[in-house]
């Protein structure tokens, strides 16, 4: 994952988001391997779940703009308005 480094809020949302979707999809993802990673991350964008859905826009508020596009060049798909611009 190169060089992200999240706070500690960032890395509790994380760790909730990994929680709910390892309930739903019966998967464990690694928080380490930057694959499982994107793929966590992407399930959470676009989960049916609210409250997925609503710690994925904290853990995105919680991230700085250089953060957030360094997650948009490894493949992460960010929702407006969070998405950086070209």
């Amino acid at each position: 994952m190169g060089n992200l480094i999240f706070s500690q809020a960032g890395m509790a949302q994380l760790v909730k988001i990994r929680r709910q979707m390892e309930r739903e999809f019966g998967f464990r993802f690694r928080l380490a391997n930057t694959e499982n990673f994107l793929e966590l991350l992407n399930a959470a964008a676009i989960s049916p779940d609210p409250s997925i859905r609503a710690c994925f826009k904290d853990f995105l508020a919680d991230l700085s703009p250089e953060q957030r596009q360094r997650l948009q060049q490894l493949g992460l798909d960010l929702p407006e308005p969070f998405a950086a611009s070209a």
